[in-house]
């Protein structure tokens, strides 16, 4: 056992098309870790309770932070009386009978806060942070509005002690250009994008690799239930071919909130980031990678190290944008991991950050950030890794983290 000053449970927020130890993907590929090692399990070896939850494959941030709330407690998944009638989905999604962290927020046999540990990737930055934040302010507008005593906890705010640290690895702190380059060279790319998640899904149903509630209920890819509502593709899984509901499509991608390509753009993550805050009593930091470098001061080209994403990191690199009908990106957005530009990896511009020393020097409310490392999106997961090299990462990780001062 290694010296500690705490030992919380530690969740592991998936990003994009993460998936969760529900999954039965995650046993034989795990999200956290793919082909090195499971973080989860080396988590568990260090005597630390861990968990990765499950989501919606498009479900947006609102929607994942509710998701998130739902599996740590136990319940049913509320994603708000208000939420809901704004955007017209249902209200409730999958029920959870066993609480990830029962004990969470209650006191310990030592009369300690029991807290929990995030440790975010990719698109399960943002997430992460507004769970953050509707945990300390709640939702104002679920408050005014739930008036028959059925209002989530995670919407009623005051709960500001029970978050001990929130690790963003890559994560989508400031928005990506990836989809706005990928639209701009191929028009109708994102469309494209879409109609593969969906059936990333769809295989994922038909090869028994999804989460049991979805195969029921046909596939639901966001908490909309655009698969119900708009019937992306046949219900009875019979091996026939997928025929896409382009009306639904359509629908979705008009969308704001609950739109994946929009919450990860720039105006996107900035409208996400004004609704946020750093919170006083939680410990932040960034963990950035970059598969770039500068040629001559002209030209960003990927390195060696970008490996399976040099196509997206070439793309990405080499993308600008000045037209004002559609988001500015200029060179700084240049520098990416194959997936995620370096710049909105770091942390939040919006939020006081500083470089990170030891875990004494740590002060909860600010972000500190990591020395960029050398590393491409899917490493950051374990991809090409060796499992010892993984495995010492995480062990690092835990080992910060489990030494900050208790709040």
């Amino acid at each position: 056992m290694f010296q500690h000053k705490s030992a919380y449970p530690v969740v592991l927020v998936p990003g994009l098309v993460g998936y969760g130890e529900e999954n039965a993907i995650n046993k034989v590929l795990p999200y956290f870790g793919l082909t090195a090692t499971s973080a989860q399990k080396v988590i568990q070896d260090m005597g630390i309770p861990c968990h990765a939850p499950n989501f919606g494959a498009l479900s947006g941030v609102w929607a994942r932070a509710c998701e998130l709330y739902a599996q740590i407690v136990g319940g049913t998944v509320d994603y708000g009386e208000a939420h809901s009638k704004k955007y017209g989905h249902p209200r409730y999604g999958k029920t959870y009978q066993k609480a990830m962290v029962p004990d969470w927020g209650s006191l310990d046999d030592e009369g300690k806060i029991v807290k929990i540990n995030l440790i975010a990737h990719g698109f399960g930055a943002p997430v992460a942070r507004l769970f953050v934040e509707l945990l300390n302010n709640g939702s104002e507008e679920e408050r005014a509005t739930t008036k028959d005593g059925t209002l989530s906890g995670l919407f009623v705010g005051g709960y500001n002690n029970i978050v001990h640290s929130v690790v963003s690895i890559a994560g989508v702190n400031d928005g990506i250009t990836a989809f706005q380059a990928f639209e701009d060279r191929v028009p109708g790319a994102t469309r494209s994008i879409l109609k593969g998640c969906i059936a990333f899904e769809e295989l994922k149903l038909r090869t028994g690799y999804i989460d049991p509630y979805y195969a029921k209920q046909g596939i639901k890819v966001t908490q909309y239930g655009l698969s119900a509502v708009f019937n992306f593709f046949d219900k009875n899984h019979e091996g026939k071919p997928i025929e896409f509901d382009e009306f639904g499509i359509d629908r979705y991608l008009a969308l704001k909130d609950g739109n994946i390509f929009y919450e990860t753009s720039i105006p996107g993550m900035k409208e996400i980031n004004n609704r946020i805050l750093a919170h006083e009593n939680t410990y932040y930091f960034s963990i950035t990678g970059s598969v770039t470098s500068n040629l001559m001061g002209k030209f960003t080209i990927p390195k060696l190290s970008a490996g399976l994403l040099a196509p997206t990191a070439l793309l990405i690199s080499t993308f600008e944008n000045y037209y004002t009908d559609k988001p500015i990106v200029t060179p700084v957005y240049h520098e990416n991991d194959g997936l995620v530009n370096t710049e909105s990896s770091l942390a939040p511009v919006s939020e006081t950050a500083t470089a990170y020393k030891n875990p004494s020097k740590c002060q909860p409310g600010i972000w500190y950030q990591m020395p960029v490392e050398n590393k491409n999106h899917l490493a950051f997961m374990g991809l090409g890794q060796r499992p010892d090299v993984y495995r010492n990462c995480i062990y690092d990780l835990i080992k910060i983290i489990s030494n900050l001062e208790i709040v």
